[in-house]
């Protein structure tokens, strides 16, 4: 699971996700693209480096992984950045949302009720211990 996890990481940072990729792959990498920016120099940093398609793909991502008070927070912050709406307490409460393991937790319980959907086949055995000198 934390290669699956890393892939989309990956995927965040270079904003690509390859044609193919299973869609909790895709939806995860599009999350991983905003929260990396936001945590590398806040919320101002990413949108003014970021596509607001980039944001959409996000918000969407969020909604996807259970996210619901982030992807909800986000759209309005991003929405209203610059303006005189502006509400800075929003943006510190989506912070504190950010803190800590929210999303690998959301990853890991999504994997859970859709492993399709990040490319684990769930048809295969699972065999919990590898035969000795065969790889697993």
């Amino acid at each position: 699971m934390n290669d699956v996890f890393n892939e989309a990481v990956d995927y965040g940072a270079e904003g690509v996700v390859p044609v193919g990729t299973p869609i909790g792959v895709e939806r995860l990498s599009h999350v991983h693209r905003v929260f990396n920016a936001i945590m590398g120099g806040g919320l101002g940093f990413a949108v003014e480096v970021l596509a607001s398609d980039e944001f959409r793909r996000a918000v969407e991502g969020c909604r996807y992984l259970d996210l619901g008070e982030v992807a909800n927070l986000l759209a309005e912050l991003v929405e209203s950045y610059g303006s005189s709406g502006y509400d800075v307490r929003k943006e510190e409460i989506l912070d504190a949302l950010l803190v800590g393991a929210l999303i690998y937790d959301a990853f890991r319980r999504k994997v859970s009720e859709a492993p399709s959907d990040f490319g684990f086949d769930t048809s295969a055995p699972h065999d919990p211990a590898p035969v000795q000198g065969q790889p697993r």
